[in-house]
């Protein structure tokens, strides 16, 4: 806590004049000097100016000490995935801004507001608040430049700019393991990383680490989304029962879990499963029913759409896969993002044409 700048909060919350706060105990430039931090004042000065603003050092210490503890609550929550209980903290927090800037806690205070728009996949305000930010970072303390490097890395990999992604994350392995009981996340996005790269042998180390911390903490639900990472690896690289037995373990679960992805996540992979295994009746059933979950023109609701095509496209149900396909192409408005020409390229192949080769050159 930066008394000097708490004197300036309360002095300004009671609209009072530099003049009128320090007569008769300094002067308005040693004040100045003070709400500054431009010059330690003796003991005695402080609490005469605190008095004459009916303040207390130790009741002001005492609200900075919760602030920090409902600080390290926010990332907890948003960790653990609780939206309803981060927005509620989001909003006290929010009050409490021009308190927190007065204290050492401000540059975590926004970094934690940049995790909250990654949990809200508000990737603008994200970008905003990043701009914002950047300025700053030279006077970041490590562990806050550790996590500014982690929210940027999380953030790249969310949009898919994935060399961005290990820039930032490879930055900051080294300190991962000296700040997991603070910030549990690291290993978690880092294997989420490296199995968008195909590093599937990578990405089991990175989530087996991601599994030791989640069970440390008792992160039940991102336990389960670390053991989904788990069995889509295995499934890339052939051990099929290892990560069937993983994906029927989660589907049991899905019930009582507060997550509704989850279902439509598992649902999906056991498509994904039986597609590689050459079961392709099987591996229908299983696309149709995660479409049934999903959230409809959601960047989830395409991927099933487009695994789903390829499935019906090696089943020879080329009409079907067209049809649902056209459905899917018409609800996509810029024609020239890569979800739009990868789904036209799957209408172009069930269609038979031979334009979908030269449609990826255009």
């Amino acid at each position: 806590m930066s008394i000097g700048k708490v004197i300036y909060y309360h002095r300004r919350k009671q609209n009072k004049t530099q003049e009128q706060l320090c007569q008769g105990i300094c002067s308005v430039t040693h004040l100045s000097k003070i709400e500054n931090n431009a010059k330690d004042a003796n003991p005695k000065t402080l609490q005469m100016l605190c008095d004459r603003l009916q303040i207390s050092l130790e009741d002001e210490s005492k609200k900075s000490q919760k602030l920090r503890q409902k600080l390290d609550l926010f990332y907890e929550t948003m960790e653990r995935h609780h939206q309803e209980k981060a927005t509620i903290l989001y909003k006290e927090l929010l009050q409490e801004k021009e308190y927190i800037q007065c204290t050492d806690m401000i540059y975590l205070y926004e970094l934690y507001r940049l995790r909250y728009f990654l949990l809200l996949n508000d990737f603008a305000a994200f970008e905003k608040s990043s701009a914002g930010i950047h300025r700053y970072v030279s006077k970041f303390s490590p562990f806050e430049e550790y996590v500014w490097n982690l929210l940027q890395g999380i953030y790249y990999g969310k949009v898919e700019q994935f060399p961005q992604a290990f820039l930032y994350l490879s930055r900051v392995e080294e300190q991962a393991e000296q700040y997991e009981t603070k910030i549990t996340e690291y290993y978690y996005f880092r294997a989420a990383l490296h199995g968008h790269l195909c590093h599937y042998s990578l990405s089991i180390h990175y989530a087996y680490k991601a599994l030791r911390v989640f069970q440390n903490t008792n992160n039940f639900l991102r336990i389960v989304y670390v053991k989904m990472i788990l069995a889509v690896n295995f499934i890339h690289i052939g051990e099929f029962e290892k990560g069937k037995e993983i994906l029927e373990q989660i589907l049991n679960d899905t019930d009582i879990l507060p997550d509704k992805e989850t279902k439509e996540l598992s649902l999906h992979n056991l498509g994904f499963l039986h597609y590689r295994q050459g079961k392709i009746e099987e591996s229908l059933d299983y696309y149709f029913q995660a479409l049934h979950h999903k959230e409809k023109n959601s960047a989830s609701y395409y991927i099933t759409i487009s695994s789903l095509a390829e499935a019906l496209i090696a089943d020879g149900q080329n009409e079907k896969a067209m049809e649902i396909l056209k459905g899917a192409l018409e609800s996509i408005h810029d024609q020239k993002s890569p979800r739009y020409i990868e789904l036209k390229i799957l209408y172009l192949e069930a269609a038979g044409s031979q334009k979908a080769r030269d449609y990826v050159l255009q």
